[in-house]
């Protein structure tokens, strides 16, 4: 989180091993007691109000993590508004919360609309807790908002994967430049490892992709598995042949209107087809079996196949083409909100002095 202070080392070093511990374990607890896509989210964003409260005030916690929901809802409801499924929020203690896209934008400008998506949402819920904040004259809803509002800033830095660098897609890609200079700038003045971290991985991507341009052709693989009850497979010989059922496999692959490919798996053995969408378009090489197993210990007893597909990502050529009306809308969009947030932290900076103490405890200091 941007303006924490620096607790003792060894309270930290419960922190990461207690984090540790529970990240790890959450989707099996999810799994376990059947939660689902809500529950996840739920239980998550409980273990991150938890890990807030035990740094900071409890108070302080729900709030930051309401504001980092609503930031990620923005990105939920625009994706949705495009027609792409994505999973629900699942939150990361001192990390954010995240949400996966079940398939990959057709175009640039789309990638940029679901991202702004984030920030616009999040900014307007840290505008209404600093108005809450004007009306009771609260310190705690003026902390909460500058949280908020900060954290939709950074994000709005041009530098991918974060918010900032895919709007830049659609407005110019020399942001990615100023993101490079910009970006280490406000790392040292934050003092964050994990932001550093994120900058250096994109400064990596920016020298792979227009600096040393290998030739090499990237190639992907996409994992899976058919399993079939074996009191449902006809062949008389299956218990023979499926130790044999190692290799090639038939497949269909085709795209549909609204750009997701598909892929049809064959599984001659027991006359099953399965349909597999795949995350993003591309050229499949090899659809093979890797092996087959049997469940013995399962009710029903069951014949289970692995497979392998394997890929190479389709370059769309047409992806960053951009009309000038749009540049300009995303362009605009983009510096209005930047100076919005910008214009905001000052607002509250001109209320921060009176309540210098309750903030040095809210960030430990």
């Amino acid at each position: 989180m941007a303006g924490q202070g620096k607790p003792e080392k060894s309270r930290w070093w419960g922190v990461s091993a207690i984090g540790a511990f529970i990240l790890a374990q959450v989707k099996t607890l999810v799994s376990i007691l059947q939660l689902g896509k809500t529950g996840s989210a739920i239980l998550s964003a409980g273990v991150a109000i938890l890990f807030y409260a035990w740094m900071y005030q409890w108070e302080f916690a729900i709030g930051v993590v309401i504001m980092v929901l609503f930031h990620e809802f923005g990105h939920v409801l625009a994706a949705r508004r495009k027609g792409i499924p994505v999973t629900a929020p699942f939150f990361i203690p001192f990390l954010g919360a995240l949400i996966m896209m079940k398939r990959n934008p057709r175009d640039a400008v789309t990638e940029a609309y679901i991202a702004i998506g984030g920030p616009i949402l999040g900014s307007a819920a840290a505008f209404v807790c600093l108005c809450i904040a004007w009306a009771t004259n609260h310190p705690l809803f003026y902390s909460i908002a500058y949280i908020g509002f900060v954290l939709n800033l950074i994000n709005l830095l041009p530098i991918h994967p974060l918010d900032g660098g895919r709007i830049a897609n659609t407005v110019t890609r020399w942001m990615w430049v100023a993101g490079l200079f910009s970006g280490i700038l406000i790392v040292i003045y934050i003092k964050s490892i994990l932001l550093f971290i994120v900058w250096a991985l994109f400064t990596i991507d920016l020298f792979l992709r227009f600096v040393w341009r290998g030739s090499k052709e990237a190639n992907y693989t996409v994992y899976g598995r058919m399993d079939v009850p074996c009191n449902q497979i006809e062949d008389p010989d299956w218990l023979v042949k499926g130790y044999q059922y190692k290799g090639e496999l038939d497949y269909t692959t085709y795209c549909e209107l609204d750009g997701r490919q598909f892929v049809e798996i064959r599984w001659e053995l027991v006359g099953r087809v399965k349909r597999i969408e795949m995350q993003e378009q591309g050229i499949i090489r090899r659809v093979h079996s890797t092996g087959v197993e049997y469940k013995w210990n399962q009710i029903p007893k069951r014949l289970v196949m692995k497979y392998e597909i394997d890929y190479a990502p389709y370059e769309n050529d047409q992806y960053y083409v951009v009309s000038r009306l749009m540049r300009w809308k995303f362009g605009l969009a983009y510096g209005g909100l930047a100076l919005f947030l910008l214009l905001m932290l000052w607002a509250i900076g001109e209320q921060l002095p009176p309540y210098t103490r309750l903030l040095h405890s809210l960030t430990g200091r």
